[in-house]
């Protein structure tokens, strides 16, 4: 009976073992797996422009959520837009004035990932990463009525580099110009062609072709060419959320589908995010008409 016990839990051991392995070959980060650095290069994209599938992504109107009432109210971001005119230059600004909350820092991770919380610890000296900006930056502009959703950015070689494949970014829609625009609120910027938003998919033509366009930085955080090279590298895979609501560990065990992610004709697609995750968790379409619907 020993004998049998010891035998089923050393089995029970190796499956756990594998399944772990299959899931994260560096288990979360503590075997020192993968490339030391991202592909610095860039490629030529290519997407079809038919709707393939309809994959459902929606967006909540926060606006009247006690959550969002909150942090409206506690940080008067009413006040901070009441003399702006256009929703652009709204956008713009609560960018700014969150891009200007705190310093960035590529490793911390708060114990809680909503906006009141991150602004609080904020406030006390802590730092935080481009996730951070993400969500802070969607959380203030959602509370005002804007649909904003955020989007992963991950390089050609997410799948075999340890660190630095991935970046987070936000894309809002315009209502007056039914378009999705891209806006990078770690470092305050927003790309504009003859004073049309882009989005995502547009830049990294635009970067890729060495085709003009405006970089709007109120802050000045950086240069466009140092933009325009650090940037570039990321805009190979672009994923957003269906539902606009997180992913568990739960989801990812099962393969629940939860985001969509638009990627070029003829690219594979990423089996992991540096290693640490399996991707498992969306659908993917070469379609832009399914990534960027029109609201």
């Amino acid at each position: 009976m020993l004998k049998y016990i010891l035998r089923t839990f050393l089995i029970l051991f190796i499956l756990f073992v594998g399944f772990s392995l299959y899931m994260s070959p560096r288990l979360g980060g503590l075997i020192p797996l993968g490339k030391e650095s991202r592909d610095q290069s860039m490629d030529h994209l290519s997407f079809d422009s038919i709707d393939t599938d309809n994959y459902e992504i929606t967006y909540p109107n926060y606006a009247a959520d006690s959550f969002y009432t909150k942090l409206r109210q506690q940080y008067k971001l009413d006040s901070l837009i009441k003399d702006v005119e256009t929703d652009f230059d709204k956008i713009l600004t609560i960018q700014s004035w969150v891009q200007n909350r705190w310093e960035h820092d590529c490793c911390n991770t708060p114990k809680h990932n909503n906006a009141l919380y991150i602004l609080e610890q904020a406030e006390k000296g802590e730092r935080f990463r481009c996730v951070e900006y993400s969500t802070v930056a969607k959380q203030c502009l959602s509370s005002l009525g804007f649909t904003v959703r955020t989007l992963g950015l991950m390089t050609k070689d997410i799948s075999e580099v340890k660190s630095g494949g991935g970046h987070v970014v936000n894309e809002v829609y315009i209502e007056d110009i039914k378009k999705w625009m891209y806006f990078d609120p770690q470092f305050g910027v927003i790309p504009t062609l003859e004073g049309v938003p882009l989005n995502a998919v547009e830049l990294q033509y635009r970067i890729k072709n060495n085709l003009d366009f405006t970089l709007i930085n109120p802050n000045k955080t950086t240069t466009k060419e140092d933009y325009i090279e650090w940037i570039g590298p990321y805009l190979y895979y672009f994923t957003t959320s269906l539902n606009q609501g997180g992913i568990s560990i739960w989801d990812r065990i099962i393969g629940n589908k939860k985001s969509l992610t638009l990627y070029p004709k003829g690219a594979e697609k990423p089996v992991y995010f540096q290693k640490i995750f399996r991707l498992n968790t969306s659908y993917y379409t070469h379609s832009l008409k399914d990534f960027y619907p029109e609201l």
